[in-house]
């Protein structure tokens, strides 16, 4: 008896010691791989991307070519973004807690002017900011990198006038109230206007919002249903227009910005009429690019203007290949 209980006890302590073991190595994994992402262990340079949201498709693009960029450059790379871009505080949030892991360089996207003073607070402690896609009045940063967005509302002015005739009538939908981009695409839409003596006579915010477009362009053709076109400041907005209009069998030419998947179908089976698409995959991708030059003390470009395309049905199909193959779709 004596000696069953020995070997019974001596079987006790080596399944202990071998599950002591196996607990080790399991921590050793664990901390392993939770340290995989810090600069401090790796030795890359750390470069965190902060995007003001990640609800629509072009941030999704954005997104890509950032996290292509911290392949091909060798970074220790972090993603981050808002739920929304209206979301303000929780960008700011996003950008207070970021700031405390103490990123090489800052490439963000933000929304409005409220996230100036974060951003400072990188610069106080040398941390290059450089922008993606929305520029603020700040000269403290790094560079910005994006559409120049008067020129992106002149194109789309221009495109939508070439379909009009003087004396017409068209609405505009804003995006955010406030911010830059929103405000240089209208501003670009309203020279042409003037120039070509087209009327505005409705000019509504949407927020950049599909759902909400379609509310403002009901009440806007409730209001002034001899319009004769509709510029949205985005694709999302654009496509609100297109399913108001088409509630009310309009067949009238309407212009949005971005090059979005869903406008480009569109374009491409004769309902949208056109868009300026920007080059959001760029924007990420140069934006990593360029933070690293930063890193380095190499010179950086104040303005990198990252291009855009009009794009029509005779264009529509190939750009299309083009953004679903970023999305691998």
């Amino acid at each position: 008896m004596n000696k069953r209980l020995i070997t019974t006890f001596i079987t006790l302590l080596a399944v202990i010691f071998l599950m002591s073991a196996c607990g080790q190595e399991s921590n050793k994994t664990s901390s392993a791989e939770s340290g995989a992402g810090s600069g401090k262990d790796s030795g890359k340079p750390k470069v965190a991307v902060i995007l003001k949201g990640l609800d629509q498709e072009y941030f999704k693009l954005a997104e890509s070519g950032a996290k292509q960029a911290f392949k091909d450059f060798d970074v220790d790379g972090t993603f981050l973004a808002a739920p929304t871009q209206t979301d303000t505080e929780k960008l700011i949030n996003i950008l207070e807690d970021t700031i405390n892991k103490n990123p090489d360089a800052l490439v963000v996207m933000p929304s409005t002017e409220a996230q100036t003073p974060v951003l400072q607070r990188y610069r106080e402690k040398n941390i290059p900011v450089l922008l993606i896609d929305t520029d603020l009045k700040w000269n403290e940063k790094t560079a910005y990198i994006g559409t120049d967005n008067y020129t992106a509302g002149k194109k789309a002015g221009e495109f939508l006038a070439s379909k009009l005739s003087k004396g017409d009538k068209i609405a505009i939908l804003e995006g955010v109230l406030g911010t830059e981009v929103s405000e240089q695409r209208v501003k670009g839409v309203k020279d042409i206007m003037k120039e070509k003596g087209i009327k505005i006579v409705a000019s509504q915010a949407a927020d950049f919002d599909r759902a909400k477009a379609v509310t403002a362009t009901e009440n806007i053709l409730t209001s002034n249903p001899k319009i004769k076109g509709i510029f949205a400041a985005n694709d999302e907005m654009a496509m609100g227009a297109l399913k108001a209009s088409d509630s009310r069998n309009l067949d009238i030419p309407i212009i949005g910005i971005d090059g979005t998947s869903d406008a480009l179908e569109s374009i491409s089976n004769g309902k949208l009429t056109a868009t300026v698409a920007q080059k959001p995959y760029d924007m990420g991708y140069k934006g990593v690019e360029n933070a690293l030059k930063a890193i380095k003390g190499e010179s950086v470009n104040k303005k990198i203007n990252s291009g855009i395309d009009v794009i029509t049905k005779s264009n529509s199909a190939k750009k299309m290949v083009e953004v679903k193959d970023i999305l691998g779709k």
